[in-house]
């Protein structure tokens, strides 16, 4: 992407204005809404105004608001007639990263523009009289654009602490060992002065760490692992907080802390412990940095008011995000319909706004056990005997990756931090206390996804992000069993008239038929919506992909991906979500 193109800042000149007029008369635009927009360009004093320049020609002229991380108007120089709007675009996210665009809906060549370069329609509505579209840049363009990106300045070195500490020990031995670990760091009183108000947020996502009373690593935060902390902080916390919002079956996280003991930690000092399911929580509406993908997001109160925050994710293999370590822990930080919202406004954007808002102290990794193959709660436990602490998640979540055997930039949300600035990617950037990574680095197991169709069932994917990918694995492996009307067949083999063709990822590589039974999956497919049936998300959610799945097959029980109480919700959590985008 190195095209010799720089961007200069400077102020809006009634020069531009002169160029727009041209344009919009040029393409016959209602040039009413340019007039309103100038005036308001010139009230917003946070407004960017940029000259793409390649040595000192104007090649085009930006206007972009940095609080909404919004293109709100983009204009090519038409004295030269070499330069692209891909080639724009392609300078500016070096700069702005995950960007949006507004138009005004009858500017054709200028939506189509945008729709071959990656952005799709995520909302269309008015804006006074003016009928305008909102176009979001697909996470999957991104990625592939900045592939191998580096930041040209030098990171800011941040400290990652690795301490063996072999599962199978006593309650004591681990206790030493995590003490071992915050000691490298420079001990918990660097992070915890006396008296303040400590919330932990373990990872409790579901009740499959423990079956017929047997613990199964990997799955949750260790309670052993949670216990001693809470020992550790016990002479200094004025106050203790174990916090969790369960991500499965929401309404269950009570539950989950009686299954998995937390009582017997609360007694260790009941009136200073405390237990609570932030999905319960009051909370608080907070501004989204860079208002990228949302505005706002709500954020519980005892987040909010925290003194000190530790986070204690596990170290597993996520079957959509690759891996669920301390970036993906803050997503059972938000309430229900946040973490819902999450998949229609851009998962991986979501988590890195969460770890923006709900800042993380500390975070201490549990690798005693980690979770192989199709995690985060379906895996193979994996014995690991280690604990992994830092203060920075990009880091933590780069070494945990690395110990994992997998490269971090293959973790969507670890690369999209990454190159927003919120920590570093290489080794080089991260000094890590205690053994050598190669000695305690274990190549973790990946699930194996398959998308083949079936027999009147096609599946096109045009270069989908894993999020997509992954979750219509999840829905499309369901349909692999017998078949109801006929036993002797799968259930995915049964035959449609028309056929059925699923389109996912940015590029559609081959022609939509419009006689077939079409489904868009996505953002990345939201501007064929019209052309059938399209699945809203970023990536969906699996109950939407279900819900339009199994619609094909009306007489087949529909796969389950929670309870039916929790699914009941979900359905109502979508239609709302579906009400706020009109």
């Amino acid at each position: 992407m190195n095209s010799g193109i720089s961007l200069r800042e400077g102020k809006l000149e009634p020069e531009l204005y002169l160029r727009l007029i041209e344009y919009y008369n040029n393409q016959q635009l209602n040039s009413a809404y340019l007039e309103r927009k100038w005036r308001q360009w010139g009230k917003n004093t946070d407004l960017l105004y940029y000259t793409a320049l390649r040595e000192e020609r104007e090649l085009a002229w930006i206007v972009y608001n940095p609080l909404t991380s919004t293109i709100e108007e983009v204009l090519l120089n038409p004295d030269e007639e070499d330069i692209k709007m891909e080639t724009i675009i392609d300078v500016l996210i070096m700069r702005e990263i995950l960007v949006a665009a507004l138009i005004l809906a009858e500017d054709k060549i200028k939506y189509q523009l945008l729709v071959d370069y990656g952005f799709r329609p995520s909302r269309v509505y008015l804006e006074a009289s003016f009928q305008v579209i909102k176009m979001d840049l697909s996470t999957s363009v991104l990625l592939r654009k900045l592939k191998g990106y580096r930041h040209p300045e030098p990171q800011t070195k941040e400290m990652v602490a690795l301490e063996k500490v072999p599962a199978d020990e006593s309650q004591e031995a681990i206790k030493a060992g995590l003490e071992r670990l915050l000691n490298k760091l420079g001990g918990i009183e660097k992070y915890v002065d006396l008296g303040r108000r400590v919330v932990i947020k373990p990872n409790v996502v579901s009740e499959h760490g423990l079956k017929d009373g047997i613990y199964q690593g990997g799955i949750v935060t260790d309670p052993r692992l949670v216990r001693a902390l809470v020992e550790i902080l016990l002479p200094r916390a004025g106050q203790i907080i174990i916090a969790e919002g369960s991500s499965i079956n929401r309404s269950e996280t009570g539950k989950m802390f009686e299954h998995y003991g937390y009582a017997g930690i609360v007694q260790l000092d009941p009136e200073k412990i405390s237990l609570l399911d932030l999905n319960q929580d009051e909370s608080r509406e907070i501004r989204v940095p860079a208002g990228k993908r949302m505005s706002s997001r709500n954020i519980p109160l005892t987040l909010e008011e925290a003194d000190v925050i530790i986070s204690m994710p596990v170290m597993k293999i996520h079957f959509a995000a690759l891996v669920s370590l301390s970036l993906k822990n803050l997503q059972g930080a938000v309430p229900p319909l946040e973490k819902y919202m999450s998949h229609f406004f851009g998962l991986w954007q979501s988590l890195i706004n969460i770890n923006q808002m709900v800042k993380s102290d500390l975070i201490i990794i549990d690798g005693l056990y980690g979770q192989e193959g199709f995690g985060p709660i379906s895996g193979t436990p994996r014995q690991m005997d280690v604990l992994i602490a830092g203060t920075n998640p990009v880091a933590v979540d780069v070494v945990a990756t690395r110990v994992m055997g997998l490269d971090p930039e293959q973790v969507p949300a670890c690369f999209l931090a990454y190159l927003q600035g919120m920590g570093p990617l290489e080794l080089s950037s991260i000094e890590v206390l205690g053994p050598r990574l190669e000695e305690v680095t274990q190549s973790f197991q990946l699930p194996e996804l398959n998308l083949s169709g079936g027999h009147s069932i096609s599946i096109h994917n045009g270069q989908a992000c894993r999020g997509c990918y992954a979750y219509l694995h999840f829905v499309i492996n369901k349909l692999r069993k017998a078949d109801p009307l006929e036993n002797s067949r799968l259930l995915i083999d049964r035959p449609f008239s028309p056929a059925v063709n699923i389109f996912l990822g940015p590029d559609t590589e081959v022609e939509i038929d419009p006689r077939s039974t079409n489904i868009f999956m996505g953002l990345c497919q939201q501007h064929h919506a019209h052309l059938g049936r399209h699945i809203p998300g970023c990536p969906p959610h699996t109950e939407t992909i279900i819900d339009t799945i199994y619609s094909l097959f009306p007489d087949a029980a529909k796969a389950k991906y929670a309870d039916m109480s929790e699914e009941a919700k979900l359905g109502e959590m979508l239609q709302t979500i579906l009400d706020m985008q009109r």
